[in-house]
C-alpha cells in the first residue's frame, strides 16, 4: 500500500494508489469463494427452485466480489484489456461451469436424444434420413461422431455436460472481434460481452446442433464485421480482392451451419439480407449467396419437414408462431409459485435487455450506420416467425440471435460519455445492470433444475436397458427422461401417457389404466415388445409444472404392479420399467372399445 505523510501533522495520507493491491486480489478472491461454494454444494433432493437454494452463501458472495472487482476495473482511467478479459472469462466459468461441476450427469432430457443420434452415426457410419429430422441435418452429429473417434473421447455422455462452458468461452473472442470491428470503445466491448454472458439464459448452448450453430453464426458475423462492413460511404471499402478469401470461408461456414441446424441459417440469412439491402455490408451478393445455400438445402428436405411438422400450415401465422413454449400439454392442476417466479425472471431479463437496447439506440442515434446495423441485427430475427413457430421455440431462437446486438446497444445506454473522467459513475453504470442481469439469470438458467437435472442412477439404468432390451415402443408419464441416448435410439419410439397428446390424456387416473395402456400398445404397435418407463425426472417434471396431480404416477405404478398385462423388468435407482406380457392377448376388448367410443380411457 502506498502511503504518504504530511510533514507538519505526521498523519498518513491515503492516495489513490493505496487501493491498488486490494483491487488486484478481488478477482482471485471471488473465484476462490465460488470454488469453495461449488465444493460445498449438495444437489440431492433438489426442490422446485432448482439449484438456487442448494448453492451456499459463500458461492453468491464470490459472485458479488467478482462483480465488484469488474466495476473497479471499469472505473479506472486507463482500462486494462487483459484484466477485463480475465473478468469476462471468470464470469463465464462461474455461470456455465457450475452445473457440470455439481452434477454428475448433463442437464436437459433433450441432450440425451442428441447423444443417441451421435452414437447412431458412429455405430453405422451412415445416415438414415427416414428416421427423424436430426438425420436430415447431420452436420453436428457427423462432426461429434468424428471427434469421438479421433480423440478417443468415448460416449458424449462422458464429456457432453461441459459443452455449455466450452461454447461460451469460445464465444468471447468472436464477440470481441465483432465489437472491435464495430469501433466500439474498450469499456463498451467488455461490458457488452459480460452482459451477453449474463443474459443468455436460453440454454441452447448445450451439446447440440443449436449450440454449435450459435458459435458458427458469431464466427460468420465476425468475418462480416471485419471484412464487409461499410461504416463510412466516403471512405475506403473494406471488401475487395483482399476480402475474397474470407468471404469464401464465410460461405463455407454458412454451408456447414445450414447442414447442421434447421432454423439458424434462415435467421442469419435474414440478418445478412437486411444489412445488404441498407448498404451496411458489401458486396451485397454475399447475402444472396447465403440465402441460396439455405434454400437449396431446404428444397430436398421440404417434403419431410412439411409432412412431419406442418411447415405450410404455420406459414404466415405470426401471432400464433410468436407464442412461447409451454412446459407441457394439458390443463395445469396447480402452478407452483416457483414456476411463476422462474417464468417472470426470464421475461424480465429478456424484455429488460431489449428495452435497454432501444434506449441505447436512441441515445447514440447520431452514430447512424453503426446504430442502424445493430438495430437491424437485433430486430430482424423476429421475421423468421412469419415462416413458422419451430415447435413454439422460435421466439427463444429470436432472442438468442438478437442478444449479441441487443447487448451492444444496451451498453450504449450505460457507457459514460467520456470514459475515464467519471470513474465512480462509470463503475455504477457497469455493475448495477450487470448485477441485475445476473440476479435474473440464476433463476432463469438454474431454476428448472428440479426437472432439468438427471440423476446418475436413472441415466445409467436407462442406458443399460436401451442397450440390452428387445426393440419396442416406450411410454412414460411425460417425455422428460434421459432416454434415447444409445445407437439404438430409433428402435425405441417414446410417447407420453399424460397430457393432451398422451395416451391417457388429462383424465384422472383410475385402477384400469394399466389394462388400457396394454391394449393401446397392442392396438397401435401390434404384438411387438412394449414398455412403460418411469424415472425420477418424470416425477419432478410433474411436480415442477403441476400438469397433473402428483399422485398420478403412484396410481399408475400401483395399477401396473397389480396388472397381469405388465411384467416388472427393472426397479433400480428410482427408475421402474415394465414390459408388456403375453397375457395381453387375453384382455377383454369390450370395455376398451366402449371407452373409446365414449372418448375417455
Amino acid at each position: 500500500m502506498n502511503v504518504s505523510y504530511n510533514a507538519s501533522r505526521e498523519a498518513p495520507i491515503v492516495t489513490r494508489d493505496s487501493f491498488r493491491v486490494p483491487r488486484f486480489i478481488l478477482l482471485p478472491l471471488g473465484l476462490l469463494l465460488w470454488a469453495i461454494g461449488v465444493s460445498e454444494t449438495n444437489t440431492t433432493n433438489i426442490g422446485l427452485y432448482g439449484l438456487l437454494p442448494k448453492l451456499p452463501l459463500i458461492f453468491y458472495i464470490g459472485i458479488m466480489v467478482l462483480i465488484a472487482s469488474a466495476g473497479l476495473e471499469f472505473a479506472q482511467s486507463k482500462l486494462s484489456e487483459l484484466r477485463l478479459g480475465l473478468h469476462a472469462t471468470s464470469l463465464v466459468v462461474i455461470l456455465y461451469g457450475t452445473a457440470p461441476l455439481v452434477y454428475s450427469q448433463a442437464r436437459y432430457a433433450w441432450f440425451y436424444k442428441t447423444v443417441g443420434v451421435v452414437q447412431y452415426v458412429g455405430a453405422h457410419g451412415s445416415l438414415d434420413r427416414s428416421i427423424d429430422i436430426y438425420q436430415n441435418w447431420p452436420g453436428f452429429f457427423a462432426a461429434a461422431s468424428w471427434f469421438g473417434n479421433v480423440a478417443g473421447a468415448g460416449s458424449p455422455l462422458d464429456y457432453g455436460k461441459w459443452a455449455q462452458l466450452v461454447f461460451e468461452l469460445a464465444a468471447i473472442p468472436l464477440l470481441y472481434a465483432i465489437y472491435k470491428s464495430l469501433s466500439l470503445p474498450v469499456w463498451h466491448r467488455w461490458l457488452a460481452i459480460m452482459l451477453y454472458m449474463g443474459s443468455n439464459w436460453i440454454g441452447a448452448d448445450y451439446f447440440s446442433p443449436q449450440g454449435l450453430s450459435t458459435l458458427f453464426s458469431l464466427g460468420i458475423m465476425a468475418i462480416v464485421a471485419r471484412w464487409m462492413l461499410v461504416v463510412d460511404l466516403t471512405g475506403p471499402r473494406k471488401s475487395g480482392a483482399r476480402a475474397l478469401p474470407f468471404i469464401a470461408v464465410l460461405l463455407f461456414l454458412f454451408f456447414v451451419l445450414t447442414a447442421s441446424h434447421e432454423l439458424s441459417p434462415y435467421i442469419l440469412a435474414i440478418q445478412l439480407a437486411a444489412l445488404a439491402v441498407t448498404g451496411i455490408i458489401r458486396p451485397r451478393w454475399v447475402a444472396l449467396a447465403a440465402a441460396a445455400i439455405a434454400i437449396a438445402y431446404l428444397v430436398p428436405n421440404f417434403s419431410y419437414v412439411n409432412n412431419h411438422y406442418g411447415l405450410l400450415s404455420s406459414l404466415g401465422k405470426f401471432m400464433s408462431n410468436v407464442q412461447a413454449p409451454t412446459p407441457g400439454s394439458g390443463t395445469t392442476v396447480i402452478e407452483p409459485r416457483a414456476t411463476k417466479i422462474i417464468a417472470d425472471s426470464t421475461d424480465l431479463l429478456s424484455v429488460g435487455i431489449w428495452l435497454l437496447a432501444l434506449v441505447g439506440a436512441w441515445l447514440r442515434r447520431k452514430e447512424r450506420r453503426i446504430v442502424l446495423g445493430l438495430l437491424l441485427l437485433t430486430c430482424t430475427p423476429i421475421l423468421v416467425l412469419v415462416g413458422g413457430a419451430y415447435g413454439n421455440e422460435g421466439v427463444l431462437r429470436v432472442y438468442l440471435f438478437s442478444l449479441p446486438w441487443a447487448a451492444a446497444l444496451a451498453v450504449c445506454a450505460l457507457a459514460p460519455l467520456r470514459p475515464g473522467t467519471d470513474n465512480g459513475r462509470g463503475a455504477l453504470r457497469a455493475i448495477v445492470p450487470l448485477a441485475l442481469a445476473i440476479a435474473l439469470f440464476f433463476p432463469s438458467f438454474f431454476g428448472s433444475d428440479s426437472s432439468d437435472a438427471m440423476t446418475q442412477g436413472e441415466v445409467e439404468t436407462a442406458a443399460e436397458f436401451l442397450q440390452t432390451a428387445a426393440p419396442g415402443p416406450i411410454l412414460g408419464p411425460n417425455s422428460n427422461a434421459p432416454l434415447s441416448d444409445t445407437a439404438r435410439y430409433n428402435e425405441f419410439p417414446v410417447g407420453a401417457i399424460f397430457g393432451s397428446g398422451g395416451a391417457w390424456g388429462t383424465n384422472p387416473v383410475t385402477p384400469d389404466i394399466a389394462a388400457f395402456l396394454a391394449r393401446t400398445m397392442v392396438h397401435d404397435f401390434g404384438g411387438q415388445p412394449a414398455y412403460i418407463v418411469v424415472t425420477p425426472s418424470n416425477r419432478t417434471y410433474i411436480e415442477a409444472y403441476g400438469l397433473i396431480p402428483i399422485d398420478s404416477i403412484s396410481d399408475l405404478l400401483a395399477s401396473l404392479s397389480k396388472s397381469p398385462y405388465w411384467k416388472l423388468l427393472v426397479n433400480s435407482n428410482g427408475t421402474t420399467i415394465y414390459k408388456l406380457s403375453a397375457a395381453v392377448n387375453k384382455i377383454p376388448t369390450g370395455t376398451f372399445a366402449q371407452n373409446l367410443v365414449m372418448g375417455v380411457p
